[in-house]
């Protein structure tokens, strides 16, 4: 994409000089330079996840108005807190982001459309049977044509269907070419992922469309979302990129794996972001052997960001990154498999820069225009 298509496009909104009100969270946090507008200056929007309580409160507000630079609701806009009953809904913690981007003059990408997680319980269900196949496309066509004409204007990019694949998980059942068994397939079929990418593309032919999902460095789940994108395309189905979380650790994901995908993803012509990235200080994403954050453990840490961005800023096929969540002290890797010591981001509990954020702002600067 040459700078002036780019230009043109929503997400370069977030590359631009400082709105007023990120100027005033600057003086507030001024001593520490600003991650989003170094990678601005080399022309990668950085941003992260936030809560519609993050922003209200003011010192939250502040470092995330200073460090980021395009946004995404880590939980507000999934369908189990946007519409707890059918045909009602609940937007404020949505427009509460929303809000806040458009003050601050950032992108904001909408999350997620559909799910096997935190979906709307009574999509699924008929009374105490399970809905009829009909029925559930109806609904899913309303709930996206609902919410996404709500947001029209605001949201400029969706992840329409997110985790739909699994490889190498013998926990998760799977249909034989690596569909998960979830009640969206299991209901509807396969084409679940075509209906929602077409009422997506109904609500708002502007908006640019994703399909987002974990371990996509995985040669067998790569190579399923490559054909999917390449199935969708080849049925004229709008779907404008591909979302990798990037949820990472000490010993994985390989980077040549991570260079290997998109390369291949590529050559589709999508645009691709990282979407929830993140580093584990535990071995493995599940691990729990970690006792002590050590200045060892962080030290590798930020290694680990340095190459993984260092790829990125070099191979140039990504265009945004997002972190999941602002500092440590509000990742999901805190609770998740179960309550654990972790410090997966670039900010310590008390916000302070960790090495991760000295070692990303030098990828930055290396790369500046």
């Amino acid at each position: 994409m040459s700078r002036r298509q780019f230009a043109a496009t929503p997400l370069a909104l977030g590359l631009g000089g400082l709105s007023p009100l990120m100027s005033a969270a600057l003086a507030q946090d001024g001593v520490v330079p600003s991650l989003g507008a170094a990678f601005a200056a080399a022309r990668m929007p950085f941003g992260a996840a936030v809560t519609p309580m993050q922003l209200a409160d003011p010192k939250l507000a502040a470092h995330i108005a200073h460090h980021f630079r395009i946004l995404v609701a880590e939980n507000a806009m999934k369908p189990m807190h946007l519409s707890p009953r059918e045909g009602e809904y609940t937007f404020g913690g949505g427009d509460a982001i929303a809000d806040f981007a458009a003050k601050h003059r950032m992108p904001l990408r909408g999350h997620t459309l559909v799910w096997h997680q935190q979906a709307a319980a009574w999509m699924f269900k008929d009374g105490a049977a399970d809905v009829s196949r009909a029925k559930l496309i109806a609904r899913m066509e309303r709930y996206i044509a609902d919410v996404v004409g709500h947001f029209k204007g605001r949201v400029f990019a969706w992840d329409v269907v997110n985790e739909a694949i699994v490889y190498d998980e013998p926990e998760h059942a799977t249909d034989a070419n690596g569909y998960r068994l979830s009640p969206w397939r299991n209901i509807i079929g396969p084409e679940f992922i075509e209906i929602a990418f077409r009422a997506a593309a109904k609500a708002d032919p502007d908006a640019l469309l994703f399909y987002n999902d974990y371990e996509t460095q995985n040669p067998k789940k790569a190579a399923a979302i490559l054909q999917l994108v390449k199935d969708l395309k080849a049925r004229g189905v709008k779907i404008d990129g591909v979302g990798h979380q990037m949820h990472c650790a000490r010993v994985q994901p390989s980077l040549a794996e991570v260079e290997a995908s998109i390369d291949a993803l590529a050559t589709t012509g999508v645009i691709q972001h990282v979407t929830e990235l993140d580093f584990a200080i535990n071995d493995r994403l599940q691990g729990t052997a970690v006792t002590a954050v050590t200045p060892e453990l962080l030290a590798d840490q930020a290694e680990r960001y340095r190459s993984l961005m260092d790829l990125l800023m070099r191979k140039r096929l990504v265009s945004a990154t997002l972190v999941w969540g602002i500092s440590d002290a509000h990742s999901w890797l805190n609770g998740w498999p179960k309550p654990r010591v972790e410090a997966p981001l670039m900010f310590d509990r008390q916000l302070a820069p960790k090495p991760a954020y000295h070692a990303l702002m030098d990828v930055a600067r290396k790369y500046a225009a």
